[in-house]
């Protein structure tokens, strides 16, 4: 029997790929076929992943293609048949589906590519004569053949659970699941919104689903579905099985529109244990004129509302995106403050990339789109925004995943920005024009390092009350962990008979336990309600998030 491999080239460690096992699982209920799958990731040596795969001695490969991997892949296949001329290499994934004749033109050590969604196509290919399988790309005689496209699977219920039992016991991996594919919605930037329709796995699939996962130690969850809160009763069906199911220690990530959450769904929502869900919101930009350019609606005011609704229990990743038509330097920067402003865990700034078939890619010239023409394909410039600005963002972007999104300055960069500036965007700007005059805006930086240089800034700006802000960065470094040696800016103060008390309450197996994981300080400014007395505060760092008490 023929040996066959699925790869997976994924962009972390700690990542899944659920469509080779969704291959790999369909393929072995549907035929007598026995899949192997092999996975590694971009940062692994591209040797290294050679001769791995060449050491499994396959007959045919079939590699997984995207963004992340595209460049990856193509240098991988391109040495495998030098070692291997005799294995036949496909290609899958969204970034082969278009220029596929171009592609196997260019590229004369690629055999086959399959495109379209894959299990039908990838069944049929292994167990068919070539000619009679549709959704694949082929050489004949000299000539690239194609028997038209495959219809998708109506039912998806046909489609096995693509998980093992021993690859559910990693508990640090993210694990993918999708209980929906499609999407109703034609986001001109977006791939989904070429293919029109939304099917749905049942919900008593989806639920025996999910169970098995909450039978196990996995940590993070993450649909896949492109917006998941789109069938009331199904979306609200699933969240209540998961509530009655609630495990403490897992998270459930879901892609979500917020615009569209009734009454009922807030208060069901504020009934869900803190970060059991986590939410994805592409909010994207409050451009009217740029949400309509691209096919997407906001309604401001009940977005907010929403957000601000769940804020306590929900963790939330707001999704902002630069370089949209229409969405200039200053228009870019009133999204981001409306964003800010809403206090999510995480705001994640994406710049648009000009993605083959898209609507978007058909506006290049309307537009004046400069891009790279190679993945990522993320644009340089446009009419509306010039490439100094698009990189004064990437350098934004550096500042704001330091000073917000790491969630390791909660207190004293949100203390600079409320009393020394007018906007928050104005502070991610100005700290990232002094990161890159200094010249550390393009090195690696440690914890303690980014402590340092947000003093530096302080200073250099001449900003008033450097005492009270001084109390509020002592307080973001205790709250990362029991100090091995603390800063020169870090004039420490304890009161240790305060400090036994506290201990006295705990229950900790040894004082060498007990001091190892608590720590006291005294603040000249309470920190924690903002008013000007001494305070002693108390750092507990035995659970994931520090607890801190006032004493």
């Amino acid at each position: 029997m023929k040996k066959i491999i699925l790869v997976g080239i994924n962009s972390q460690y700690i990542h899944t790929n659920l469509a080779i096992r969704y291959l790999k699982s369909y393929v072995e209920k549907y035929s007598d076929l026995k899949i192997e799958l092999y996975e590694s990731n971009i940062n692994s040596q591209i040797l290294t992943i050679i001769r791995e795969i060449c050491e499994l001695s396959p007959d045919k490969l079939i590699f997984s293609t995207y963004i992340w991997n595209k460049e990856y892949v193509f240098k991988i296949i391109k040495e495998i048949k030098k070692i291997l001329p005799k294995v036949e290499i496909s290609l899958g994934g969204p970034e082969v589906t278009y220029d596929c004749e171009k592609l196997l033109e260019e590229r004369s050590e690629l055999d086959y590519l399959l495109v379209g969604e894959g299990e039908r196509v990838f069944l049929n290919f292994l167990t068919k004569e070539i000619s009679d399988v549709k959704g694949v790309y082929y050489r004949n005689n000299g000539k690239i053949e194609y028997n038209g496209d495959e219809n998708p699977i109506e039912n998806l219920d046909e489609i096995p659970f693509p998980y093992t039992e021993e690859e559910l016991k990693y508990e640090k991996k993210i694990v993918y699941y999708e209980s929906s594919r499609g999407c109703p919605f034609s986001c001109s930037y977006c791939l989904s919104s070429i293919d029109k329709g939304v099917r749905y796995f049942s919900l008593e699939r989806t639920k025996e689903d999910l169970k098995k996962f909450l039978d196990t130690d996995i940590n993070l969850i993450k649909f896949v579905d492109r917006t998941f809160n789109l069938r009331k009763d199904r979306y609200l069906g699933i969240w209540k099985f998961l509530l009655e199911n609630y495990k403490e220690g897992v998270t459930f990530h879901f892609e979500i529109n917020a615009n569209i959450f009734d009454e009922e769904i807030i208060e069901f929502l504020k009934t869900v244990p803190k970060d059991y869900f986590q939410f994805e919101i592409g909010v994207q930009s409050i451009n009217k004129n740029t949400m309509d350019s691209i096919n997407r609606r906001n309604l401001l005011e009940r977005l907010s509302n929403n957000v601000r609704a769940i804020t306590k229990n929900i963790h939330l990743h707001l999704d902002l995106i630069a370089g949209l038509p229409h969405d200039t330097y200053e228009t870019f920067k009133s999204s981001f403050n409306y964003v800010y402003d809403l206090k999510p865990e995480m705001v994640q700034l994406g710049f648009l990339k000009i993605l083959k078939g898209t609507k978007i890619s058909k506006e290049i010239e309307q537009y004046q789109y400069k891009y790279i023409e190679f993945p990522p394909y993320e644009i340089l410039s446009n009419e509306f925004i010039s490439y100094e600005q698009i990189v004064k963002l990437k350098d934004f972007e550096k500042m704001l995943d330091f000073y917000y999104n790491s969630e390791k300055f909660s207190k004293s960069a949100d203390y600079i920005i409320k009393n020394l500036y007018g906007a928050p965007f104005d502070f991610f700007e100005d700290i990232a024009s002094f990161y890159k005059v200094k010249g550390y805006i393009s090195i690696g930086h440690k914890e303690t390092s980014l402590f340092n240089i947000l003093v530096e800034f302080y200073k250099f700006k001449k900003f008033d009350n450097y005492d009270i802000f001084i109390e509020y960065l002592k307080y973001d470094f205790l709250c990362l962990g029991k100090p091995g040696m603390y800063p020169e800016w870090f004039i420490s103060s304890k009161d240790k008979d305060k400090h036994n008390l506290m201990l006295e309450k705990l229950d900790f197996k040894s004082s060498r336990e007990a001091y190892k994981n608590t720590e006291i300080e005294t603040f000249k400014y309470n920190v924690l309600d903002n008013t000007k007395e001494n305070v002693d505060i108390f750092f507990e760092y035995r659970k994931k998030m520090t607890k801190t008490t006032v004493c």
